[in-house]
Formats: C-alpha cells, structure tokens, sequence
C-alpha cells in the first residue's frame, strides 16, 4: 500500500517521509523541485495543476497533506492545492491526513482542546478554518493533527529554532521579539511527524481533529534558558521590539503577515493532547533537553 506525502521536500513532510522510508514502508515523495529523503520514490508534482496532482496519487493508499507556502502566498494557493489534494484522493480513495496548525481557533483563553471553539479574527486564521472545513467535507476519510509551534532537524522556518537555538548553538544569544515570560507550547518536529503517522494508520483517527503531542509546556525565557544549559551557553536573549518583525519582514517574506498572530506569543498558549493519549494510548515524547541537543547538532552539520 502506497503511502503520498505531499510536500516532501521540507518541514514536516520530509520528516513524514523520512520515518515512513526508516520503517520500511513504501512512499512516494511528492515535491515541486526534489530534495526528498533517500528511500523514497521522487515525484515532481505541481499542486496547483489538478491532472498533476491526480498522477502524484495515483494507487495511494494514505495522503499525506503537508504541502505549505509563504504567507504572502497562502490566499492565493492554497485553496486550490487543497481542493485539487481532496479531489485526488477521492478519485482513488485515499485516506487523507492533514498537517494543520493551530490557527482556526484565533485568539484563545486558557489551555486549548479540540473542544475549543474555532474563533478565527484574522485572513490566515479564517483561511485555515475554512480549509479544514472543505477537508472535512470530503467523501473519504479525513484526519487531522494539529501542531503548535515546532523545532528539530528539518524545521528550517522554526522560530525556536532560527531565533534561539541556531544563535546559541553558533555562541550568540537568542533573540525574541515578544514577551518572554509568556508559557508557550513548543514541539519536536520529531514527534510530530510520528503522531501524523499515527493519524494515517489508525481508522479511530478519521473525521476528527487531533492535537499532536509534544513536550511540556514552558515559558518562553525558560526554553531558552533550558537550550542554554544543554549549550553551555549562558547569554540571556535579547528581547527586540515586536516593530523589528515588521522591519524584517522587508527582507524575509516568511516573516510577512506574521503579525496577525501575535496574540499567540503575547498570550499564554497552551497546548493540550490529552484525547490523542487517551486514543491512542502513552505516545512517549522527546524531552526538550535531547530535542535541542538533536537540533543543535543539525544546526552544526547544515
């Protein structure tokens, strides 16, 4: 049985593909451009173009959706990556397993639970509410794992990766340019990869939201106290006003629109994935210590 990720090339599917490949199973890696983990069957596919994207799926078994673009390109693509993914996975009936974040539920109170309501304020927000909602729809089974924040070996668009951990592991100190006492939910790319694998394998997952595991929840200033300690990098970070993410985004157009989440680093944003537990049963987790020493290394060797 064939397994589809969609967005191979990087992030979480690359680490998706990359797991699959380690178990033994057989996967097609679907990217635009190549780069996929050794192993896998590369296939060039543009999710845009519908007959494109119906080749990339053919005979599959699971779909993994994990496809993802710039902000500065999100309303323009992906509503159409995502139905043409949907229409391609009905047309072989594939299960379809969707990489999602945490952005439908807009600004929140207090620990956040599949329960919670999806208030979405924003464009983006309202954006990935709606796409799950079309996904949702759909006539084969859907699941989807919603991650927070991520970091590890691969998370190359990862703010606690680029901002903390990167520059502390090259002896700088980390930078944030939001509150830094604030508690917020950071998870191993790792493991997230592995609970989306869960999701595509077990049928209890199908037509439901998932939050995916990840490590205790802690303050921003103690993460990186923490990744100072498996270091041994004393630097306090340097917090720099929120207008430089504006100022930045000049240059880097991952950082542009950004801002309309920042009632999620301003606010405590605390993840709970007690229902993927109580689903599935114990999902070990990396402890942060041995997850910064893995990003860290990667970091070095890149």
């Amino acid at each position: 049985m064939t397994v589809v990720v969609l967005g191979a090339g990087r992030g979480i599917g690359r680490e998706i593909t990359r797991q699959l490949v380690a178990a033994g199973r057989e996967v097609r890696a679907v990217t635009r451009s190549g780069g996929v983990p050794e192993g896998a069957q590369d296939m060039r596919c543009d999710l845009m173009d519908r007959a494109s994207t119906f080749k990339a799926v053919e005979g599959a078994s699971v779909v993994h959706l994990s496809a993802n673009v710039p902000y500065t390109s999100w309303v323009d693509m992906l509503p159409t990556m995502v139905d043409n993914a949907i229409a391609a996975a009905e047309a072989v009936g594939a299960k379809i397993v969707f990489a999602d974040n945490l952005y439908s539920y807009g600004p929140v109170s207090g620990p956040i639970t599949e329960a919670t309501p999806e208030r979405p304020v924003g464009p983006k927000e309202k954006l990935r509410s709606e796409l799950g909602k079309r996904l949702r729809k759909a006539s084969v089974p859907v699941a989807t794992g919603r991650s927070s924040d991520y970091y590890g070996p691969g998370g190359t668009s990862s703010l606690p990766g680029e901002l903390a951990i990167k520059p502390m592991t090259q002896g700088k100190g980390a930078m944030w340019f939001w509150p830094l006492d604030v508690p917020h939910t950071f998870a191993y790319l790792a493991d997230t990869a592995r609970a989306q694998i869960l999701l595509g394998d077990d049928e209890r997952a199908d037509g439901k939201v998932w939050h995916t595991p990840a490590a205790e929840t802690l303050s921003v200033r103690d993460f990186i106290a923490l990744t100072g300690q498996v270091l041994g990098n004393a630097r306090k970070p340097l917090r720099l006003p929120s207008v430089a993410v504006t100022l930045s985004a000049m240059f880097d157009k991952r950082l542009r629109g950004s801002t309309e989440m920042d009632h999620q680093r301003t606010k405590p944003w605390v993840v709970d994935h007690s229902a993927f537990e109580s689903a599935f049963g114990p999902f070990p987790v990396t402890p942060h210590e041995k997850a910064i020493a893995e990003t860290a290394q990667w970091y070095r060797s890149a």
